[in-house]
Formats: C-alpha cells, sequence, structure tokens
C-alpha cells in the first residue's frame, strides 16, 4: 500500500513538475496547447495535413507541450479562438476582424480558382453567367474576393448555384457533372486533380487575374498569448521558411507545382 501511495505521490509530483515547466514556458505562457483545425483540403483530413505537421514542429522547436488537437468547422474554431476556448487555429486569413482577437502570422499565400468541366464552353468571365451547361457549386462559410463574390451573386440571380455540404461533395458533384464549376484553391483540389481521368474532365483557370492571392496564417488567441509570446511563433515560422522547413512539410502533402506557389512570398 506504501509502495502504491510513493508511486501516486511520485506521480502527482511528476504532473505538477510538467505543467509548471509549460506554464513557465515563454512561448506558451498558458500552458499545454489546444489545438483546434477544420477539414480543408490537404491542410487537413482524418488527422492528417500540412497544418497538421506545421503546428507539430512550430511546438516542438518551441518545447510547447500540445495537449489536444481537435476538428471543428470553421466559424466554431474562429469562435473558440476568440474567446480562448483553443490557444491556436491554422489557414486563417488576417482579417481586421479577426486580428481583433488573434494574432496571426501569415505562411501561405493562394487564391481561388475557377474548375470547369470541359462541356462548359465558357472561358472568360463575361460569357461564364451565359453558358447554357454552368451550374456552380458552392460551400456554405468559404469566403471569395468581392469580384468573385459579384460572380456568385449574379449566378444565383440566374438559378445557376448548387449548395455542396463539404469539399467531398463539391468535387464528387463536379466529377459526376451535377455541377459544371467551382471557385476552389489549389491547396483543397490539389490531390482530387491529380486523378487523369479527373484531369480530363475539368479545366483550371485564372478569370481574375487582378484579385490578390489571400494569406493563410497561425492564428494564436490573444486570449492566450501576450504579444510577446506570439512573436516568438512569429519568429520561429520566418526560421522555417528560410532553412526550407516550410517547403518540405508542404511537399509531404502536395505537388511541387503547389508547394512552390504557396510559398512564392517569403514569411513577412
Amino acid at each position: 500500500m506504501q509502495r502504491i501511495y510513493r508511486l501516486a505521490v511520485a506521480g502527482l509530483l511528476w504532473l505538477l513538475s510538467f505543467a509548471h515547466a509549460a506554464e513557465s514556458n515563454p512561448a506558451c505562457p498558458s500552458g499545454p496547447l489546444k489545438v483546434g483545425f477544420y477539414e480543408y483540403g490537404l491542410a487537413y483530413r482524418d488527422g492528417r495535413g500540412y497544418d497538421v505537421d506545421l503546428v507539430r514542429e512550430l511546438a516542438r522547436r518551441l518545447r510547447c507541450p500540445i495537449a489536444s488537437e481537435t476538428v471543428f468547422p470553421w466559424v466554431r474554431t474562429l469562435k473558440m479562438l476568440q474567446v480562448g476556448e483553443i490557444d491556436i487555429a491554422t489557414s486563417a486569413t488576417p482579417t481586421p476582424e479577426r486580428l481583433q482577437y488573434a494574432w496571426i502570422y501569415t505562411y501561405k499565400h493562394s487564391k481561388s480558382m475557377v474548375l470547369l468541366r470541359t462541356e462548359v464552353q465558357a472561358r472568360s468571365l463575361a460569357s461564364l453567367p451565359n453558358d447554357p451547361k454552368l451550374r456552380w457549386g458552392v460551400i456554405r462559410g468559404w469566403k471569395f474576393s468581392p469580384m468573385q463574390d459579384q460572380l456568385l451573386a449574379e449566378l444565383a440571380t440566374r438559378n445557376k448555384i448548387v449548395q455542396a455540404i463539404d469539399e467531398n461533395d463539391l468535387y464528387k458533384m463536379l466529377a459526376t457533372g451535377v455541377i459544371t464549376g467551382a471557385l476552389a484553391h489549389p491547396t483543397s483540389y490539389d490531390d482530387w486533380l491529380r486523378e487523369p481521368s479527373i484531369r480530363k474532365q475539368v479545366v483550371v483557370l485564372d478569370l481574375f487575374p487582378d484579385v490578390e492571392a489571400t494569406a493563410g496564417g497561425v492564428a494564436l488567441s490573444k486570449k492566450r498569448f501576450p504579444e510577446s509570446a506570439a512573436e516568438l511563433w512569429h519568429a520561429e515560422l520566418k526560421k522555417m521558411s528560410r532553412d526550407g522547413s516550410l517547403h518540405e512539410i508542404f511537399r509531404r502533402f502536395l505537388s511541387e507545382e503547389t508547394a512552390d506557389y504557396l510559398l512564392r512570398s517569403p514569411v513577412p
């Protein structure tokens, strides 16, 4: 009995010392990290993705233990980040609203491309809404540029919009012809489009050359990180950009072309 008691006490002391060490780490002053992911292309799916590897590598370098990794719907992820129920989120665009409650450090740039089935004859933005074969798929919660939103609004007035549940649903409908067009980022469609039979059916067009690429970043909750702590993550992210680690992580999941595309601008 005494031996069991001593072991229990030793275990408790170890846990307390571990927690104290985590709390005393300036990179994670609130203790072990709670990470919120959302399913998005090859960034996160079924517990794997370049966002998973990125956060784990940053945490390893900064010696911050990870307490939990959980997948949530994107809107809920942002809300939990805002109130401090999670420490970190990924692939977050640094909008003025989000910057009020999170430190966001960019590690990739991407823009939505137009995916069209080959039966759609239109090859310009002006002719696209008038194509009789066009049926456009959209996913609730996905954000686009004002110019792209204008196209979607026009298509909605013509009853050409079809709602997709998620990415899998969108690409399934595109592959089978239920829809014939969609907007999506290379990070989302890269793996799907590598299938030869799909590649023959779908063309990728940049019909919005004047639209700037969207930044995606690591988001740290201001409820959990003071700026001094967040800047340690920022500095480490810059190191990963310079030493090639960031590119190597992207290449585990993406084609060379897409990895280079995402990293064409250095981490600011």
